[in-house]
């Protein structure tokens, strides 16, 4: 479970995130316009050009910024979807390279790699309260199937030695070794594979840092609009959120589509039906 929560905003609902992320700027914006009411009786106009000119770079760089961060969390989601598809051709091609294997070896690792397919599938319909416990129970179960997956390969009790005659390893062996191998790859890009928590303090810094310098302008000024207030903080407030969802090992925004585990299930599955009734 703590390998789940590598992140203190994790374990924040991401509703309650994006009110208070909203609450947050709107609360500096005021403070900021209250500063800027206090000093507007000493202000001259060169101060307020200068404070405007300030504010621009401040918000462009809160731009940049959020769009940096953005495509970092961009690419860990594409790095998921990638592992998904590759997990999904490996896991065909052991399933077909089971055929090789002698019975009762043939059908116990058929139906395993049915089963993981099955919990691969089902991890990523997880959502909502508990989500965490479930995910980890998930994995657990996993890297059990993986390991009697790995025995069948392996198989002491069978006098056949692991390589053939021409020095190569037995199919079936290595797609359970490439199985492995794509479990870790996944378990790194979805859990340990973050945005770092020093970019977030330093995101909602300069956030923090911008609304108050708007702020401040206004005040100096003594013209502010309520809505356009509300908007640049809702904005931006949507933004970060949208970042953190794509972040998080359990996504609530974004969904990745699992139908090629699907179909590789239900192609396991009629392939195992069409075989006990040919045996009948």
């Amino acid at each position: 479970d703590n390998m789940l929560v590598s992140h203190f905003l994790d374990v924040i609902p991401i509703w309650a995130l994006l009110t208070g992320t909203i609450l947050l700027l709107i609360a500096f914006i005021e403070y900021g316009f209250w500063l800027g009411k206090k000093a507007q009786v000493n202000s001259k106009k060169a101060q307020t050009s200068q404070v405007r000119a300030i504010m621009g770079a401040g918000l462009g760089l809160l731009a940049f910024m959020l769009a940096f961060t953005f495509s970092t969390a961009q690419s860990h989601f594409e790095a998921r979807v990638q592992s998904l598809a590759e997990e999904a051709r490996i896991a065909r091609n052991a399933f077909m390279q089971a055929d090789l294997l002698p019975e009762p070896r043939r059908s116990e690792a058929k139906l395993l790699l049915r089963e993981y397919i099955k919990l691969r599938a089902g991890m990523r319909e997880i959502r909502g309260t508990g989500a965490t416990e479930k995910v980890a129970n998930l994995i657990k179960m996993s890297e059990q199937t993986q390991h009697e997956l790995w025995l069948l390969a392996v198989n002491p009790d069978d006098t056949k030695a692991l390589e053939d005659e021409s020095g190569r390893t037995d199919p079936f062996m290595a797609s359970v070794l490439a199985l492995t191998d794509i479990h870790f790859t996944r378990v790194h890009s979805a859990i340990m594979n973050r945005i770092p928590l020093t970019i977030w303090m330093t995101l909602y810094l300069m956030a923090v840092l911008s609304m108050i310098i708007m702020g401040y302008q206004a005040g100096l000024t003594d013209r502010r609009s309520p809505v356009a207030t509300i908007t640049l903080a809702v904005a931006f407030s949507a933004v970060i959120i949208l970042i953190t969802d794509l972040d998080r090992p359990i996504m609530s925004f974004f969904k990745i589509n699992n139908q090629l585990l699907v179909d590789l299930y239900e192609y396991m599955d009629q392939d195992m039906r069409l075989e006990y009734y040919e045996g009948e």
